[in-house]
């Protein structure tokens, strides 16, 4: 069991439903932050506990967990879940993976991770660590958007570079799928190239999706569409992973390489 725990800050029983199964995923504790309405918070570690009664389920009031008090309760989470209304503000200012649920969770399906040529281990880490604990498939994307997007008017030069970051992407998603030791990636893990605008692709490959996992790095497009209404609007759970360059992303990408 991870010593870190789960943290929900959320009073809707959705979002709580979900932060108890992927409390049980990550095998650490969950716990309960307080958003300034106490009955709310007491009600839902209630439905928790009689839910799993042999989970370690606690309660802590804190003023202002999605606000002042965010960095604080972050830096000592496995994982921070929240609702997907206030999702699109927490993302990215918060130092541990942040997920955000949408009113009504899908049932199972694929898990997509957004990729970029310098997607940060700790993103594919996470995604594929995601993947096999539901026992899903992974499909990574890397979306080509902007001026260049189309092939036919592309130069020598950008058709050279996409094909470097096609195996620059390839590579970096193998080497996660070995640190985790899983067997049949080739069945279980592939890589799909689109063009176009990231937002909507992503929103639209989330309808059957069981999660989105996206990094919050300053590099590639992960900032870019978790900043829009990627968050807001997706079917699906969303996961975003905050820039390993911060002292928690380096010590959140150490605990999910090795099994937390």
């Amino acid at each position: 069991m991870s010593g870190r725990p789960v943290v929900l800050a959320a009073d809707d029983l959705v979002p709580a439903r979900w932060a108890a199964a992927e409390a049980e995923r990550l095998r650490a504790p969950l716990q309960v932050v307080g958003t300034g309405n106490d009955v709310a918070r007491t009600r839902v570690t209630q439905l928790l506990r009689a839910s799993a009664p042999g989970a370690p389920v606690a309660s802590r009031r804190v003023a202002d967990p999605l606000g002042a008090d965010l960095r604080r309760v972050s830096a000592g989470a496995e994982l921070m879940v929240v609702s997907a209304a206030v999702g699109p503000r927490v993302v990215g200012a918060a130092v541990c993976p942040v997920a955000t649920v949408p009113p009504t969770v899908p049932p199972l399906g694929r898990v997509i991770v957004a990729v970029a040529p310098r997607t940060a281990p700790s993103v594919l880490d996470l995604a594929v660590h995601e993947a096999l604990a539901r026992d899903a498939e992974l499909v990574a994307v890397r979306v080509r958007g902007g001026p260049d997007a189309d092939p036919g008017d592309a130069l020598p030069d950008v058709l050279a570079r996409w094909q470097r970051d096609l195996t620059h992407a390839c590579r970096d998603l193998r080497q996660a799928v070995a640190r985790r030791g899983a067997d049949d990636a080739d069945r279980r893990f592939r890589l799909l190239t689109v063009r176009g605008d990231p937002v909507p692709l992503l929103i639209a490959l989330g309808i059957d999706a069981e999660l989105l996992v996206v990094g919050c790095s300053v590099h590639g497009a992960g900032a870019a569409v978790l900043a829009g209404e990627l968050v807001a609007t997706v079917r699906c759970p969303v996961i975003g992973v905050p820039d390993p360059a911060t002292p928690r992303g380096a010590t959140a990408r150490q605990r999910v390489r090795s099994g937390s």
